[in-house]
C-alpha cells in the first residue's frame, strides 16, 4: 500500500445517505461505520477460511459464502437477484449493440469501434452469466430438498425487511426537491464494487487473512457489506422512531419485518414526517447501539438463564 491509508469514507457517506441519512452524515458516524463494516468483513472472511479448510480448498469461493449464509435465505435471495440483474442488464446492452451494429455506416472506423465495443459487452455478458450459474450450482450443492433454489428464483415469501426499507425511503423522497432527489438517487447507486481492487485491499489491510479469494466471492462480500450498512441505518431509525413517538400504543407496534398482517395492521412510521424522523444526522451513539443489537443473540440455557453471544452481522 506504500504507506497510504486505504478507506471508503466518501463511498460509505453516500451509501448512508442512500439509505435515508442526511446528505452530509456526521464524520464520526461515517468513520465508525467504516470501522464496523471492516471488522465484520474480517470476521466473515475468517469464517470462510475455516469452511475452505474443511472443504480442502486452497481458496475462498462462493461455496464458502453460501454455506455461511445457509440459515439466511433472504440474503441468499438478494445475492441471487443482484447477480441475475447484472446478467440481464449486460444481455440487454449486448442485444441492443448487436442491432445497432447491423446498420450501415458511411465510415468503416465507426463500425470497427462499435464491433470492438460489442466484443467487450459479449465478454461481460458471458462473465455475468457464468457468475449466476456458479451461484446457483453452489445453492444446489447445499440444498438437499431443492426448496432453497426455488425460494431464491421465485417471489413467494416476501422479504419484509426490504419492503419496510423501501417504504421508508419512498416516504423520505416525497419531501425532496429535484436537486436533492437527484443527489439522493445517485447516492443509492453507490457500491463498493466501483473500486474492486481497492475494496479487497481495504478489507484485508491490517490483518493476516488469506487474499486468495475469487472474484465472485468478492462480489458477494461487496453486496453483504453494502447490506450491512443498510441494516445498521434501518435499525438506527427504528430506535429513533421509538424514542420520538409519544404514543404508547405506537411504541409497542412491531415493525413491518415482524408484522405479517401488513397493510391491514401496519402503523410503521405513522405520524412521523420526514423532518421529524430524518431532520438530523445519525449520531455515533445511534450507530453503535444499532450495531450492538444486530450483533448480539440471546441463548437460553437449560436452567432458564439467558446468555448474550456475539454474531456476525454479514451472516
Amino acid at each position: 500500500m506504500n504507506g497510504a491509508k486505504v478507506g471508503f469514507f466518501s463511498e460509505i457517506e453516500k451509501i448512508m445517505h442512500g439509505f435515508g441519512d442526511v446528505p452530509n452524515p456526521l464524520r464520526m458516524s461515517v468513520e465508525l461505520m467504516e470501522n464496523l463494516i471492516k471488522k465484520e468483513l474480517n470476521e466473515i472472511i475468517r469464517e470462510a477460511e475455516t469452511v475452505a479448510e474443511f472443504r480442502m480448498s486452497s481458496k475462498i469461493d462462493i461455496e464458502e459464502i453460501v454455506f455461511l449464509l445457509r440459515r439466511n435465505k433472504f440474503k441468499l435471495r438478494r445475492i441471487y437477484k443482484c447477480l441475475e440483474t447484472k446478467a440481464l442488464g449486460s444481455k440487454i446492452e449486448k442485444d441492443a449493440s448487436e442491432e445497432f451494429c447491423k446498420e450501415e455506416y458511411d465510415f468503416d472506423l465507426a463500425r470497427v469501434d462499435r464491433l470492438l465495443r460489442l466484443e467487450k459487452l459479449s465478454q461481460r455478458n458471458s462473465k455475468n452469466e457464468r457468475n449466476l450459474s456458479h451461484f446457483v450450482k453452489a445453492l444446489e450443492e447445499l440444498d438437499t430438498f431443492g426448496d432453497l433454489v426455488d425460494f431464491c428464483k421465485e417471489e413467494g415469501e416476501p422479504d419484509l425487511a426490504r419492503v419496510d426499507r423501501l417504504l421508508r425511503l419512498e416516504k423520505v423522497s416525497r419531501d425532496l426537491d429535484s436537486a436533492r432527489y437527484e443527489a439522493f438517487a445517485k447516492a443509492r447507486t453507490v457500491r463498493f464494487s466501483c473500486a474492486k481492487q481497492k475494496f479487497a485491499q481495504w478489507a484485508l489491510s491490517g490483518s493476516e487473512l488469506s487474499s486468495n479469494i475469487t472474484e465472485l466471492a468478492w462480489l458477494a462480500l461487496d453486496f453483504l457489506a453494502f447490506e450491512a450498512i443498510g441494516q445498521i441505518v434501518d435499525t438506527s431509525f427504528l430506535l429513533r422512531k421509538t424514542d420520538h413517538t409519544t404514543d404508547s400504543i405506537q411504541q409497542r407496534m412491531p415493525s413491518l419485518t415482524s408484522n405479517p398482517g401488513f397493510p391491514s395492521v401496519y402503523f410503521g412510521n405513522a405520524g412521523l414526517t420526514c423532518a421529524g424522523l430524518l431532520g438530523k444526522p445519525l449520531t455515533p451513539d445511534e450507530v453503535s447501539e444499532a450495531y450492538r443489537r444486530l450483533t448480539t443473540r440471546i441463548r437460553v440455557c437449560l436452567s432458564g438463564h439467558q446468555e448474550l453471544l456475539p454474531k456476525c452481522l454479514l451472516i
